[in-house]
């Protein structure tokens, strides 16, 4: 068989660490998933009762291919109110399974062969997948601990070539936190219209939150309305990951109507029940996505505090997001004659049941880990103390 753009994609070092706890957690062994960016939350009683009551009324059938009317309204309204997107109206918003579909139909309505994407290293291993998925190339702009990982416009305009599309930001940032402070958002957007790209806002974790930081969206600012393609989830906000539910927003009719196309071409829509359960999401009571940001804080700390007392680890603290991002020390011994990441998870994984995502994951960063505090408080103070005895 002739080689394919797929062959190029792998995996991904997510999935190995995954399969390997979910054995161990099978076969009995007591197991810390410290691996998994999935709260321990339940979705909230009144998106799951809305999901329930369209299943028994016998609203199955197939949807509106970029979502029902009453759904992509909650979305225009929350994206001009709270995000302050300048959308023209309810037919630019399209619901998506998952903020990842929201990313692959943005990128493969967006992207040709031979076009290019800056994004920052580290990034959520599955951006730059997606980018070569199209046959372009993920440009990555290396990220310091001595700039507290800031992602930086001066940065990306040394990386722009005549190739280059786009620019993606993911602010709160995965894997490592850093948030984008509106200083630093204006100064890409003036890189952005200077240099005529589009910029592609991953928000998946606008509402996870700490420390009083607000959240900004760069498509808010002036220049960037018609520019920017935002994308959102369901996932992190509401708690709810195995439903399957996102949305992605723009101004731009060609991207517009490429992005449906690709919608037809896949999903064909979204869940019809889910939908309705995103309707009472988006217009009923916010106080458990508050409830649960203020938990997931509480946890932060807990975690954070104690695994930056681990002199194996030099640990940034998160603004935002689900993880703290920890650089292997120089003074551990290693495992098995390696003292890299893989090396620093496998010890983990087989010396005390504790999962985490090796910093290659994420790019070029072979000498870095990625917890994540996701799970019960109770757990995480445990895995920290079981940490604290191994090293």
């Amino acid at each position: 068989m002739t080689e394919h753009l797929l062959d190029q994609i792998t995996m991904g070092p997510l999935i190995i660490v995954r399969e390997k706890m979910m054995a161990l957690q099978a076969s009995g062994k007591k197991v810390y998933r410290l691996e998994a960016g999935d709260t321990s939350f339940d979705t909230p009683p009144h998106i799951r009762k809305a999901i329930t009551d369209a299943l028994e009324s016998g609203k199955t059938h197939y949807p509106v291919l970029t979502g029902i009317p009453p759904l992509r309204e909650a979305m225009l309204t929350k994206v001009r109110t709270q995000n302050h997107l300048p959308i023209r109206d309810a037919e630019n918003v399209m619901v998506t399974v998952g903020g990842m579909q929201g990313l692959y139909i943005t990128f493969g309505a967006m992207l040709s062969p031979g076009d290019q994407v800056i994004l920052p290293d580290p990034v959520w291993g599955e951006t730059p997948e997606l980018i070569r998925r199209t046959g372009a190339v993920p440009v990555l702009v290396k990220l310091h601990a001595e700039s507290d990982f800031s992602f930086e416009a001066a940065d990306i305009e040394t990386a722009i070539t005549p190739r280059t599309k786009a620019v993606y930001l993911n602010s709160p940032h995965n894997p490592v936190g850093v948030m984008l402070s509106e200083a630093q958002l204006r100064a890409i957007a003036d890189v952005a219209i200077k240099h005529n790209l589009f910029v592609v806002s991953d928000e998946a974790y606008e509402t996870v939150l700490f420390d009083g930081n607000k959240h900004i969206s760069i498509g808010s600012l002036p220049g960037m309305g018609d520019r920017t393609i935002s994308v959102f989830s369901f996932s992190k906000t509401y708690a709810m990951t195995g439903l399957r539910m996102g949305y992605a927003v723009t101004n731009d009719d060609v991207l517009l109507d490429r992005m449906r196309k690709l919608i037809r071409l896949t999903t064909g829509g979204v869940s019809s029940i889910v939908q309705w359960g995103g309707v009472a999401a988006m217009t009923g009571p916010q106080t458990a996505t508050q409830e649960m940001t203020a938990e997931m804080q509480r946890r932060r700390d807990i975690f954070y505090n104690g695994v930056k007392s681990i002199p194996a680890f030099e640990s940034f603290k998160p603004q935002g997001a689900f993880y703290v991002w920890a650089k292997i020390s120089d003074k551990w011994n290693g495992y098995q004659g390696k003292k890299d990441g893989w090396a620093m998870t496998n010890f983990l994984i087989d010396r005390a049941g504790i999962g985490a995502s090796p910093g290659v994951a994420f790019g070029e960063n072979e000498n870095y880990l990625r917890f994540a505090f996701t799970g019960e408080a109770e757990m995480l103070a445990e895995s920290v103390q079981v940490m604290q005895d191994l090293f």
